[in-house]
C-alpha cells in the first residue's frame, strides 16, 4: 500500500440498502479504514478485496496481522481493536458489508 492510497481514503463511494445490512461500494484507487470496538465480520459481496490488518501497539489479538486477499462470498473476522484497511484488488470496485459478532 502506498501513501496515495491512504490519502485517497473514502468510506464508500455509494451505499446500497439490503434486507440485512448496508452494502458499501469501494471504487479502485480508494481505501476504507476500520477499527472496530467489538469483533466484526467483513463480508465480500462482489469483487475482490485486499485487506491489510494491523494489530496495534499492544498486540493483544490472537488473530495474525498482515495482508489478506478476499473474493465474493468470503468472510474475514476483524477483532476488536485491530485496524484494517480495505482496498479493491484489480480494476473492479468491491462491494462489502460489516456484521457485528453475535453472542
Amino acid at each position: 500500500m502506498t501513501a496515495s492510497h491512504v490519502l485517497n481514503f473514502q468510506q464508500s463511494s455509494a451505499r446500497e440498502r439490503s434486507a440485512e445490512a448496508e452494502v458499501y461500494r469501494l471504487d479502485t484507487g480508494c481505501a476504507h479504514s476500520l477499527r472496530p470496538r467489538s469483533p466484526m465480520a467483513l463480508r465480500i459481496a462482489a469483487g475482490r478485496a485486499w485487506v491489510t490488518v494491523y494489530d496495534g501497539p499492544e498486540a493483544t489479538c490472537d488473530l495474525a496481522p498482515g495482508d489478506i486477499f478476499l473474493q465474493a462470498g468470503q468472510t474475514y473476522w476483524i477483532a476488536a481493536g485491530q485496524h484494517a484497511v480495505i482496498e479493491p484488488l484489480g480494476t473492479e470496485p468491491v462491494r462489502y458489508r460489516f456484521d457485528a459478532a453475535r453472542a
